[in-house]
């Protein structure tokens, strides 16, 4: 294949997926400079992708794949149609994605083999069970920008800094040291339970003088942010659930000396504006999804005989992976990065 000039990646649909991305991005500039690169990314994410210096557009396209999203179809193959791109990339198989490429005239097309679809060059996904980040860096190699540094980063405007700071002030903190506790997560089976969390608060409140706690959280996360708030007992805990978008929330990482969650987008997100991670795995494998953000990251997890990763919604062991894993060991973790 010739060396490309107007690139299209179709992106993943999660928060952590998307930062996997990241360096396989990097890589496409790096190799590409003169390129002009443009993501499609699902509505939810696209201010995931807004501050990032090395994609000069950013286009929403949902997953939907019913009757009521022809209509968004259609226009969106007329979009990048008019675009004029050349080579697209596909981190994930997708068919239809694929006929809508191949339709838009878009003459290369790459992807990893699995699904039937109309790619123009297929890549075998790597063996041995790799980060994901590296997974998705082999695309880049096939064409031609191989690059082997999966570390991702995250960038933080001033204007979200700034709006961070007014979020902080309303909040009542900002005073000390800020520690973070993330305590939600897109599925259960990954979540500590919420008195573990509010035990930890407690404990790293009693402990260090100098600190305030910070939870983290969707709009979902509310009623479990205000009970591990009600939980620590001191108004050097509060919370900024349901008040961040994903730009605020990266501000407010940047500003944390230490960042405690659970297997989750947030995790990664902080772990990629440099923030110090302590992250809690239990049905999910760290080689795998581990953060590797450019930040200090520290993972805790529990063998307790499991196939790791686990993908069973409805566990007979109770979630033991998650639950085994004990509040005493992540304050200690906590307080030797503290102290």
């Amino acid at each position: 294949m010739g060396k490309p000039g107007r690139i299209l990646v179709f992106e993943l649909n999660w928060m952590g997926d998307i930062l996997f991305s990241f360096p396989f991005i990097r890589a496409l500039r790096k190799a590409f400079p003169e390129a002009r690169i443009a993501c499609a990314i699902v509505p939810q994410y696209k201010n995931l992708l807004m501050n990032n210096p090395w994609i000069n557009d950013v286009y929403t396209l949902s997953d939907d794949c019913n009757l009521l999203s022809i209509p968004e179809k259609l226009a969106f193959i007329m979009k990048i149609k008019k675009q004029g791109f050349d080579t697209c990339f596909f981190l994930k198989p997708s068919r239809t994605k694929a006929v809508m490429a191949a339709v838009s005239g878009i003459s290369s097309r790459i992807g990893f083999e699995g699904k039937k679809t109309l790619l123009t060059k297929k890549v075998k996904i790597p063996a041995g069970h790799p980060h994901r980040a590296h997974q998705i860096l082999a695309l880049a190699a096939a064409a031609g920008a191989a690059e082997t540094d999966s570390t991702y980063e995250y960038f933080v405007r001033k204007e979200d800094e700034d709006r961070a700071a007014v979020l902080l002030s309303e909040a009542g903190g900002g005073a000390r040291r800020i520690v973070a506790i993330n305590p939600g997560g897109n599925w259960d089976a990954k979540r500590w339970p919420p008195g573990n969390f509010a035990e930890l608060a407690r404990r790293l409140i009693d402990r260090f003088n100098d600190v305030e706690l910070m939870i983290t959280g969707a709009g979902k996360d509310i009623e479990l942010a205000r009970d591990i708030v009600s939980g620590a007992g001191n108004d050097r805990c509060y919370t900024v659930s349901g008040k961040t978008g994903v730009n605020e929330l990266a501000a407010l990482f940047k500003r944390c000396v230490l960042v405690i969650s659970a297997d989750s987008g947030p995790l990664h997100l902080a772990s990629a504006v440099g923030a110090t991670t302590i992250g809690l795995f239990g049905p999910t494998s760290r080689r795998i999804t581990g953060p590797c953000g450019k930040g200090k990251n520290i993972v805790i997890s529990k063998d307790i005989d499991c196939r790791i990763p686990c993908y069973i919604r409805e566990c007979k062991k109770d979630y033991l992976c998650m639950k085994s894993i004990t509040a005493g060991e992540v304050f200690e973790a906590a307080e030797r990065v503290l102290s």
